[in-house]
């Protein structure tokens, strides 16, 4: 059997009349049955969302025992064994933090998919449309539908005031699971360049796809992206987030309020000698004069001649006399 037919058979059509139902139940509004699709969806696989903050909950918590199993082992292979053995001890499973977006994401491309049918405008794609609602009177009724809504065009690509409104909330998702993050664990200078080139790629690329989609698929984005923050603040918790830490220095001292703590910057530390090169040994032992092991200056270059003992001369001069 194709994956097209069973696709379309098992996914795509069932979501064509749910949405087309829905629309008739939210007043003939397109746009208001995305958005209780939305929230129906998130509901239906709550399950599996629990499930993903909670691996996420318990993988934060053994965060400190993984970094101190990595300065322990040097050898990768026993390494990775120490660690499984972690997860197995603590019942952690690192494949569940992705349960919930891998089953997201098919029900994502199947509403892309069902907008583009629904509300295309060609002849062509209307008639395709007839031929896959179900033979229900309630649901026939619903065609055409309204494309139009808060004063977007659900069917054309999103604009710039979506794409703003997707940036926000995917940037605010990330900005508090990375504060959560730092509560929990021990980060490195790495892991915490990682967290902010993430909290900043993510949204960025998201947003971008939502400007060439259907407004549709934005506005079911945004909501299930405030959902998802909702969720997490619940049932993980914020960490160290605060509201207020949005406000930037600049403008906390304007408002009187307290400034932000700035990361220190981190100072390469110097290398032990053992370590340094031999050209920086040649140096140091330039500057000290090269001296012996019994304590003496080397004659080599830069000690200068050897002195005569002081007084010498005058007792040869009282020997002569």
């Amino acid at each position: 059997m194709p994956i097209g037919y069973v696709w379309q058979t098992f996914l795509e059509t069932p979501l064509i009349n749910v949405m087309v139902a829905l629309t008739g139940i939210c007043f003939s509004s397109y746009g208001l049955a995305i958005l209780v699709f939305t929230v129906i969806s998130r509901v239906l696989l709550f399950p599996f969302t629990l499930k993903m903050l909670n691996s996420m909950k318990a993988l934060q918590t053994i965060q400190p025992q993984m970094q101190e199993l990595q300065k322990k082992y040097s050898d990768p292979k026993r390494r990775q064994e120490e660690t499984m053995r972690l997860y197995k001890e603590s019942g952690v499973n690192p494949l569940g933090c992705l349960s919930g977006q891998v089953i997201q994401m098919p029900l994502f491309i199947a509403l892309y998919q069902v907008i583009r049918v629904t509300l295309g405008g060609s002849p062509e794609s209307i008639l395709d449309l007839s031929g896959r609602l179900y033979d229900v009177p309630f649901i026939q009724d619903q065609i055409p539908l309204s494309r139009i809504f808060i004063g977007m065009d659900l069917g054309a690509n999103g604009g710039i005031p979506l794409l703003v409104l997707v940036f926000i909330a995917m940037w605010l998702q990330q900005r508090i699971s990375s504060g959560r993050t730092a509560t929990t664990t021990v980060q490195s200078d790495q892991q915490r360049q990682t967290a902010q080139m993430m909290q900043w790629m993510m949204p960025a690329v998201f947003s971008w796809f939502v400007l060439f989609s259907p407004a549709g698929v934005g506005i079911y984005w945004f909501a299930s992206t405030v959902i998802g923050i909702a969720l997490q603040w619940a049932f993980v918790g914020p960490g160290d987030f605060t509201w207020g830490s949005l406000v930037p220095n600049f403008a906390r001292a304007r408002l009187g309020m307290t400034p932000l703590p700035v990361t220190p910057t981190r100072v390469r530390p110097s290398r032990p000698a053992a370590d340094r090169g031999t050209s920086e040994t040649g140096n140091n032992d330039a500057s000290s004069g090269n001296k012996r092991p019994n304590g003496r200056r080397s004659g080599g270059e830069g000690a200068g001649p050897t002195r005569p003992a002081p007084g010498s001369s005058r007792n040869r001069r009282r020997h002569r006399g």
